[in-house]
């Protein structure tokens, strides 16, 4: 009988802080039943850690990074330090989004009379193993309604289905996300630099476009659109506004994508 599912190294999951020791936390893993992990004090934060009770408590909703799996031992070593701000708000953004399925779903069942557990689980497994995730199923039948007929899946809840995903779900965006370096030896440089980036972090008609400061130089770069062919359209927009407004003080421009 296989054992329960344990995260991958390298893979960011949530929790829920149950014990806090002069040496380290531990986390009961939210996305995967009965596992636990421990944050030693050296990965709370990137500084000299006085009073980890300062930066991690009891109860609190965690991020963390899985630093090493050691299934023979039972143990799970988490880091709280490499996780980025941007990172964190990701996935408590898609637990929070998972959790809403959740009990979209459950909801769905009982309304049309489908209240087997094994039923529910079974479904509900085979939609993840199709769109990834349940909320990703959800977001799929928002824009299709004919994507869960095309992926072989029949029953009197699929009208509910996608009525359920029409009420309740807004149309998914995709991302394009990199970094920017940006770089100038001119005076005034700085400010170019400041003006430039101000007048492209916003609306662009269907698309949005959102920098962040990753600490000098670098800044992270986010497009999002309703797809990948508008997305990398206003990318190369950004871009080249950008180029434009930074002309005058010969900055360098680089991008790399996440």
């Amino acid at each position: 009988m296989a054992g329960p599912s344990l995260p991958e190294e390298g893979e960011f999951v949530i929790g829920s802080v149950y014990r806090v020791e002069a040496q380290g936390a531990y986390v009961n893993l939210l996305e995967y039943e009965g596992q636990r992990g421990f944050v030693h004090i050296a990965e709370v934060s990137s500084g000299w850690v006085k009073n980890i009770r300062n930066y991690i408590r009891e109860n609190q909703k965690v991020v963390c990074k899985v630093m090493r799996v050691r299934a023979d031992r039972g143990r799970i070593d988490l880091s709280l330090k490499q996780v980025s701000g941007y990172r964190k708000q990701e996935k408590i953004r898609a637990w929070k989004n998972e959790q809403k399925a959740n009990k979209l779903f459950e909801m769905l069942t009982e309304s049309v009379g489908l209240k087997e557990k094994d039923f529910i689980n079974q479904t509900s497994r085979q939609l993840r193993e199709s769109f990834g995730t349940l909320y990703g199923a959800f977001e799929a039948a928002a824009v299709d309604d004919k994507v869960l007929e095309k992926e072989g899946f029949k029953g009197k809840w699929v009208p509910g289905f996608l009525q359920t995903a029409t009420e309740n779900i807004s149309p998914p965006f995709v991302s394009i996300e990199g970094y920017l370096q940006l770089s100038t030896r001119h005076p005034e440089g700085i400010n170019h630099i400041k003006k430039a980036l101000s007048g492209v972090a916003a609306s662009h008609d269907e698309a949005q476009v959102e920098i962040q400061y990753a600490g000098a130089p670098r800044y992270r770069l986010s497009v999002s659109a309703p797809n990948y062919k508008i997305a990398e359209a206003q990318l190369e927009s950004t871009l080249e506004e950008l180029r434009n407004g930074l002309s005058a003080s010969s900055a360098q421009l680089d991008f790399e994508r996440s």
